[in-house]
């Protein structure tokens, strides 16, 4: 067998660990730059597998419609401000991140700068250095007692709060997606923003850029800090309206600001050179050696294990899974998008609606990615494109097609169940599956009111028929006549209904002619093949 080949480019330079990991692996070509043009760029993604990048590329649509080979976009560091996430996405692109990478090294960096801040550190040394000695000029005020306003309470947020703590430091924070119990086991307390801007002595942004965050220090934000406040920003330059930042400054409605990030990187034509103030780093949040070597590591195991298909880690276009769901949905994920595909290929009509429901033990835990994956599997029989677990909500939406999710803490009958309505313009019709456990096969056990135990593997032929003796001597001569062994059957009657069907595991695709023969006879009302990959 030809060994998989895959080529990696990396356009703004990999400490040597996370480059040794791509160079050792088989079949593994890697292209690792510094820096690299935007002509360059262009050219050589046109045969890369993955890129990997750091702040300094721009991953736009123009670079994701390069890509012709494209499967991973990997941004060694949290933001991913550089990378067209959406046009990733339409194209079936993974991107990631590494979070963890930094944490520590923003979280100190954001500390140093706060301190530096409160007591006039690069001021204070600046006059040393020029040969001055003004104590009184430089009299600070200590973190003892302050209240820290932290606008976003991610990983470095929470961090940043932990180390506050340190200081006894009262941590207050805004995160429209953090609950007020969870805010709490780290010692902080969720009020809403204005609150925030109202109450905390020094704000600190760790939120990533949004539509919504986009501009979020401005001068009617400014207005409604304390008199003599602080604000540091080591997360997005664009965060914060520099004029209207400069002029609070200035005014003294804020007593000092500190940014390590900026609009535009470097900075050209910044209001704040000249103001005493001020404390400005080039970017360095995430520049430590350790955080350099974590980063690297992170970010190349991370695209190894997503070109093998082994696993995708921290991608932030696709539904994550902790270990623990990992463990639990990972099975179930498969089976759905199996559910999908054999419900696709039996449905009549255009697709107008899906419904997954997940019922009973499974529903421990967020149960989103196995509606991701029953999606994947219908309308990957629907489209010419390529579907996969990143594209399939935008390319359902595109389809106006309705997606809806349920879950039920009981499965009737069963461990776990998950059943899939397709409703079309003509029918609808549900199909369900379970994995027993003990057992790594799927199995379908409901479509409509039917009961099975089919397999969904490989080829199949399901059969609807009159239920009369007859019918399986009849399918099992037809299929033997034309060279197609029956790997499995399921046959499945209704006694409220004179018409039974059944589904036939065979070892191989039943061509057309073969269907027509079957449906010659009286017994049979339907034959449809259908294939699962």
């Amino acid at each position: 067998m030809s060994e998989m080949k895959f080529r990696i480019l990396i356009c703004d330079g990999m400490d040597k660990e996370g480059l040794a990991i791509l160079q050792r692996e088989p079949g593994f070509e890697v292209d690792a730059r510094k820096s690299i043009s935007r002509e360059d760029l262009l050219k050589e993604i046109g045969t890369a597998d993955a890129v990997i990048v750091r702040s300094a590329s721009q991953i736009d649509a123009e670079a994701i419609e390069a890509g012709k080979n494209l499967k991973v976009v990997a941004r060694a560091g949290v933001g991913i401000d550089n990378v067209d996430t959406e046009a990733a996405t339409r194209r079936g692109i993974v991107v990631m991140n590494t979070p963890e990478g930094n944490t520590t090294s923003a979280a100190e960096h954001t500390m140093a700068l706060m301190l530096a801040l409160l007591r006039n550190v690069p001021q204070a040394d600046a006059t040393m250095r020029a040969g001055g000695w003004d104590r009184s000029k430089f009299v600070g005020r200590e973190a003892y007692g302050k209240v820290l306003g932290i606008v976003g309470l991610g990983r470095i947020g929470r961090q940043v709060a932990k180390r506050a703590q340190a200081f006894e430091m009262k941590t207050i924070g805004y995160d429209p997606f953090s609950s007020p119990e969870s805010a709490a086991a780290d010692g902080i307390e969720l009020v809403d923003l204005e609150t925030l801007f109202q109450t905390a002595d020094i704000v600190t942004l760790h939120t990533p850029l949004t539509e919504d965050t986009r501009g979020l220090i401005n001068r009617e934000t400014v207005a409604k800090m304390k008199r003599g406040a602080f604000v540091v920003n080591t997360a997005r330059g664009q965060l914060v309206v520099e004029e209207d930042l400069a002029e609070a400054l200035k005014s003294g409605q804020l007593a000092g600001a500190a940014l390590d990030v900026y609009p535009v990187e470097p900075p050209k034509d910044t209001p704040f050179i000249g103001l005493p103030n001020v404390i400005t780093t080039p970017h360095l949040g995430a520049s430590t050696n350790e955080a350099q070597v974590n980063v690297a590591i992170s970010a190349a195991t991370q695209v190894v294990d997503a070109l093998l298909d082994r696993e995708i880690r921290n991608a932030v276009n696709m539904p994550r899974l902790d270990p623990e769901s990992r463990r639990v949905l990972g099975p179930f994920i498969q089976m759905a998008d199996k559910l999908g595909q054999f419900a696709a290929q039996i449905t009549e009509g255009t697709m107008e609606k899906i419904l997954v429901h997940c019922q009973g033990e499974i529903t421990a835990v967020d149960t989103a990615p196995v509606t991701t994956g029953a999606l994947r599997g219908a309308i990957s029989i629907l489209m010419p494109e390529t579907v996969n677990y990143v594209n399939a909500g935008f390319l359902a939406k595109m389809r106006g097609l309705s997606v809806e999710s349920l879950e039920s803490s009981e499965a009737t009958g069963f461990t776990s169940l998950v059943s899939l309505t397709i409703t079309t313009n003509k029918a609808s019709i549900t199909v369900a599956g379970t994995i027993f456990k003990g057992q790594d096969v799927p199995r379908i056990v409901l479509i409509d009111d039917y009961q099975v135990e089919a397999r969904p593997i490989g080829d199949l032929l399901l059969i609807r028929n009159k239920d009369l003796p007859g019918v399986v001597g009849h399918v099992g001569t037809v299929l033997s006549r034309n060279g197609i062994n029956i790997n499995g059957m399921s046959l499945g009657p209704n006694r409220d209904r004179p018409v039974a069907l059944e589904i036939i595991n065979v070892n191989k695709p039943v061509p057309t002619e073969v269907i027509e023969e079957l449906k010659k006879s009286e017994l049979i009302l339907s034959a449809t093949p259908i294939r699962i990959r």
